[in-house]
């Protein structure tokens, strides 16, 4: 079940939320200062009502002793009743009930409040003992009510400070100008932010002039450089779609033309088997390097990278080539302590396979290689090394792209190991290993962390 809330928080026109919430907290406080105003008001109605019935109780005396035919008579709508203590009327309007709890009311006069009727419609009245000469009660009391209509208690409009709260309407309406114009103009900065972004997302211009609000330049900023990321690995993976299958067009090429060979009795078929069988290894070799990059994509996107035995997937990678090793009779070494990196035991294994297969294919019969952990100074390092004739100037700037190898493979392994070790947060180089001015082979060294 959604929280009461929710409907705050879910999605909803920007310009319709700030207008609501502005506008509506602005007329809001126009309201309670309006209710206020009209309460007190009505308050002060009230209390001028109870105050001139209480006054009319005496002056009903006075005027009836004085002879005055028709007392109260300053108020138009006010009604007075003069009754014996046992109720019968004995001056004033009949149509005024007497009051029914005479033997309640106080005999100091002070008068009572209540609300009856009077030809079916509501007054406020008041009622009071008074003590008049001559009158038929012994004691010479007689009860005195005067009464006023109800609906007086309720014209609170015309005694309103219209002029205050014509100030509070005219600022009200006056901030509302003012609060919409500023969600416009907001709103408008960001429409601008917005053809901003699109502008360099059609041409590709990420640094395309920004003039919306600071506050949203991050946010742009970091829109275009997610933009300029995607756009290079659509550009990357275009490029590599292309040159991976113009690369396995060769290869399927050349089988099938060596099939047509033997099919047609051209070439003795114990001379074209073999040719088949490397051309067949050399597609399976790309079409697992494709897949190798397939899992790349995938280990880039996760991010999730745990601590790895380096010494244990090095075994495991040795353990999987020794074949190759035993092949070329090559006398191999693994050294180094158990050490421990972050990175994805699967793709390092990736990454070690194809080090070692370069390794072993460029080192000489009976030749030496190894694997070499060391750490130093916050660095942790993964060299393979093999005792091959070296880099030639001219094949180090391609070493690490896609497709350039430069004497048979497919190559893609250095670029695949390359981008691995970029996934898991490392470094990887190639360097000629040197003794005495002379070019004694090849290390392969991955780093994690950085060095002194």
């Amino acid at each position: 079940m959604r929280p009461w809330n929710d409907w705050l928080f879910r999605a909803a026109s920007l310009r319709r939320f700030l207008l609501v919430w502005m506008l509506g907290g602005l007329w809001l406080a126009v309201a309670v200062v309006t209710a206020w105003q009209v309460i007190a008001t009505w308050g002060q109605v009230a209390q001028a009502q109870d105050a001139r019935l209480m006054a009319a109780v005496s002056h009903v005396v006075q005027d009836l002793a004085q002879g005055v035919a028709e007392p109260v008579k300053t108020v138009p709508a006010m009604r007075f009743r003069v009754s014996a203590m046992n109720g019968d009327w004995l001056a004033g309007d009949r149509g005024l009930a007497a009051y029914p709890w005479r033997s309640m009311l106080p005999a100091s006069g002070l008068p009572e409040l209540y609300i009856t009727h009077l030809a079916q419609a509501p007054v406020r009245a008041a009622a009071a003992l008074r003590h008049v000469p001559g009158a038929s009660d012994p004691a010479g009391a007689v009860l005195v009510q005067v009464a006023e209509p109800l609906e007086g208690r309720f014209a609170v409009w015309r005694e309103l400070p219209m002029g205050l709260l014509g100030w509070v309407y005219g600022l009200a309406a006056a901030m509302s100008i003012v609060i919409w114009s500023g969600v416009s103009i907001a709103l408008r900065w960001l429409d601008r932010a917005r053809v901003a972004f699109g502008a360099a997302r059609i041409t590709h211009g990420d640094d395309a002039p920004y003039d919306g609000p600071s506050e949203l330049r991050p946010a742009v900023d970091r829109m275009r450089e997610l933009h300029r990321r995607q756009r290079e690995w659509v550009d990357q993976q275009r490029r590599f779609l292309a040159d991976a299958s113009h690369q396995l067009r060769t290869p399927m090429s050349v089988l099938r033309a060596q099939l047509q060979s033997a099919l047609a009795g051209d070439v003795a078929p114990a001379d074209v088997l073999p040719q088949m069988l490397h051309t067949v290894d050399r597609a399976t070799g790309m079409a697992n390097q494709l897949l190798s990059l397939s899992k790349l994509e995938q280990i880039k996107r996760a991010g999730e990278l745990q601590p790895v035995d380096l010494r244990a997937v090095a075994r495991d990678a040795v353990m999987e080539l020794s074949p190759l090793i035993a092949a070329k009779r090559l006398d191999f070494a693994l050294e180094g302590d158990a050490l421990f990196a972050r990175a994805d035991a699967l793709m390092l294994g990736e990454l070690l396979r194809n080090l070692l297969a370069n390794a072993i294919h460029h080192t000489p019969q009976a030749g030496r290689l190894g694997i070499l952990l060391r750490a130093y100074a916050g660095t942790t390092e993964l060299v393979v090394w093999d005792s091959g004739p070296g880099l030639d100037d001219e094949v180090r700037p391609r070493l690490f792209q896609a497709f350039s190898a430069a004497k048979g493979g497919v190559g893609l392994g250095l670029s695949i190991c390359r981008q691995i070790a970029d996934a898991m947060g490392a470094s990887m180089g190639l360097y000629n290993r040197i003794d005495d001015g002379r070019v004694i082979g090849v290390d392969a060294v991955v780093t994690w962390g950085q060095g002194p």
